[in-house]
């Protein structure tokens, strides 16, 4: 059977080839995004004036001492430096001077990786389109990052959202979350590279390590050399041409098979519409249920707390910019991910007879889109490459930005915060900039484990819930649980991360061993040419019986965020009163979500902003736009903002 697959895909190879626009379209996406490095890191450094002439003021750096201070240059001054960017504010956080589109274009860029390119419309193919409601989770998920999480971190300004765990509750906390986000992103670090690999091997025959290799080193050079900037930048254009590749191959696709009636009324007849599973239980992949519920929690859970987000949310400069951006983002991402899962219906449209992995054309399910361009649009010179640079632009932006934001948290929270290492700005800059060299060669080593997972959709979700929701769940009581105290916030982490990663972990061993199998709607090979069913074997699928089975094993993929998040709430609450819980009129409210103030008793509002002073050490000048106004009774009796910049600045000479 090894052998009829390899030929007929040989076959395939020779019929519909790789031509030479596409191989330069491809090319171009690559020469592109390692000019971006040159330009940001070389050609558009910050000269210590903006255009006007004016000193940048806003952005602050550390100095030797570890203590935040203003970066401020002589007017007309420019900042020298031998090697990118002039500074580590303006490499990690692009001086909080970046502008709301491109970072928006840049939050879908990184958020889009090649498993949702490809594992997306492998998902609708093999289970229907009930997972197509993800785009309501979406939406609620931008509503509940601009209003419970965003406003806490635009008025800290923190360099790294694990730095808000030491204020609100301790260095142990914070050290924990972040070892596990380092942890997270070297584990999907190799899966990036895997998936456009991956489709690049399906229409070319080119070996998977090697092309590997290739992504790796212009994604190193581009973010070694332009910081976030280029890492923003990049990820702008590179959606477009995402966006671009994929709707390109859904129209042509489309007009070629008879029209979207064709594709809905064959999706009908193969059972594939379904969006309103309501079956309550909880072991099934894709209900309606499990789709919202646990949707909304995963995306959440990531797009609120994680570094890899909330870095690009930091590089705008306040709170109005960061929503607009989120706002963007999620539409952006609604659409996006909407046409995926048409891509889906569009597989089944053109395959309800003929299955390509029944017969061997594919090996994995997430070579079914590839397989399908090469088949579909193969002819048409330029189409294919277009595709693949798509593909390969998806991993190319996640990838930057995980090494981006992985060698913030290991500069600021690893090796500032654990370590109480407070490096000068040459070592910290060698420091940031060796981090994301090794964490490069780090995924290519890895790449080999990702051949032995099966779809990389479910498993993607699966390792990133863990620790997704278990820090998740640790800034939620934090933010939303103002009498949470620190051994509620270590007990519930604790807790949360076993459990979620008992059921995660334990699903994939099951799934491995061949315990559990997913349940995939029914396929057809009857319209298949004689030829493809010669030299392979029809086995029809016999699913195990899964009774046997340890009940939380067999849980849907969609749940394990849900678990995580909630254990940490519960556990940490419970601890936290068991243990005493935090005294409310001691709190400072600026650690505690808008939407809690309301709860909070008067006298806490005097302490506002306390937390990040002493921190800091020194006065933190903060922009009004980023403070959640809040009315707190005066002496006369009248509501007046607490947190202007003016009250703040003499509070912070009191305190000093």
């Amino acid at each position: 059977m090894a052998t009829g697959r390899s030929t007929l895909a040989d076959s395939l190879r020779e019929v519909y080839q790789f031509s030479v626009v596409d191989y330069c379209m491809f090319g171009l996406m690559l020469l592109l995004s390692a000019a971006c490095g040159i330009y940001f890191g070389f050609f558009k450094r910050s000269t210590g004036s903006d255009d006007t002439g004016t000193p940048e003021s806003s952005s602050s750096s550390d100095d030797e001492s570890g203590q935040r201070r203003p970066s401020v240059a002589p007017a007309g001054k420019k900042v020298t430096s031998t090697f990118g960017s002039s500074t580590m504010d303006e490499y990690l956080l692009g001086s909080r001077k970046l502008k709301a589109f491109p970072v928006a274009m840049s939050l879908v860029a990184g958020y889009i990786s090649g498993v949702t390119i490809l594992g997306t419309p492998a998902e609708i193919y093999n289970f229907g389109t009930q997972y197509w409601l993800i785009v309501v989770p979406i939406l609620l998920m931008g509503y509940a990052v601009c209003t419970v999480y965003l406003p806490v971190f635009c008025s800290l300004k923190l360099n790294s959202s694990y730095e808000y765990l030491e204020l609100r509750f301790s260095t142990h906390v914070r050290s924990i979350a972040s070892v596990m986000f380092v942890l997270d992103e070297l584990l999907f670090l190799p899966m990036i590279i895997y998936v456009p690999a991956l489709a690049f091997n399906q229409v070319t025959g080119f070996n998977l390590y090697v092309i590997g290799a290739i992504v790796c080193v212009v994604c190193i050079f581009y973010t070694l050399l332009g910081g976030i900037k280029a890492v923003v930048f990049t990820d702008a254009w590179q959606v477009v041409v995402m966006f671009i590749s994929v709707v390109v191959v859904v129209i042509i696709g489309t007009v070629a098979i008879g029209g979207p009636d064709v594709v809905w009324d064959r999706s009908v007849e193969g059972g594939r519409i379904d969006f309103f599973n309501l079956n309550p239980s909880m072991y099934e992949r894709q209900t309606f249920w499990a789709v919202l519920i646990g949707g909304f929690f995963y995306w959440t859970s990531f797009n609120s707390v994680n570094q890899t987000m909330v870095q690009r949310y930091m590089s705008l400069p306040n709170l109005k910019k960061a929503k607009l951006s989120i706002a963007m983002f999620t539409v952006g991402m609604g659409v996006f991910v909407s046409v995926c899962c048409y891509a889906g219906l569009l597989l089944y449209a053109k395959y309800y007879e003929c299955d390509p992995a029944s017969v061997g054309l594919v090996t994995t399910d997430d070579q079914l889109f590839p397989h399908y361009v090469m088949e579909s649009v193969g002819k048409l010179k330029g189409i294919p490459g277009l595709f693949i640079a798509g593909v390969f632009g998806a991993a190319l932006s996640s990838l930057s930005v995980v090494l981006n934001s992985t060698s913030a948290v290991l500069l600021e929270d690893i090796l500032k915060g654990m370590f109480r290492v407070n490096p000068t700005p040459f070592v910290a800059n060698i420091f940031v900039r060796g981090s994301v060299v090794v964490l490069g060669v780090a995924a290519m080593g890895c790449l080999f484990i990702i051949e032995k997972l099966g779809g990389i959709l479910s498993v993607a979700s699966s390792l990133s819930a863990i620790a997704a929701g278990t820090t998740c769940g640790i800034f939620t009581l934090g933010m939303l649980i103002p009498w949470s105290n620190t051994q509620g916030a270590l007990f519930g982490g604790v807790s949360g991360a076993l459990l979620s990663g008992w059921v995660s972990l334990g699903s994939q061993f099951a799934g491995a061993s061949g315990e559990l199998v997913p349940h995939k709607l029914p396929v057809s090979v009857d319209g298949c040419i004689e030829d493809l069913l010669t030299n392979v074997t029809i086995v029809h699928p016999v699913y195990p019986d899964e009774s046997g089975v340890f009940p939380l094993y067999r849980l849907s993929y969609h749940w394990i965020t849900p678990i995580g998040v909630l254990t940490v709430l519960i556990v940490g609450t419970i601890v936290s009163f068991i243990t005493g819980p935090r005294d409310l009129r001691n709190i400072d409210p600026e650690l505690i979500s808008p939407v809690i103030h309301r709860f909070l008793p008067q006298e806490s509002f005097g302490n506002y902003g306390t937390a990040s002073k002493n921190l800091a050490a020194g006065v933190v000048i903060f922009s009004e736009e980023m403070q959640p106004q809040n009315s707190v009774p005066t002496a006369n009796g009248v509501g007046l903002p607490y947190g202007t910049t003016a009250e703040r600045n003499e509070e912070g000479t009191k305190s000093r």
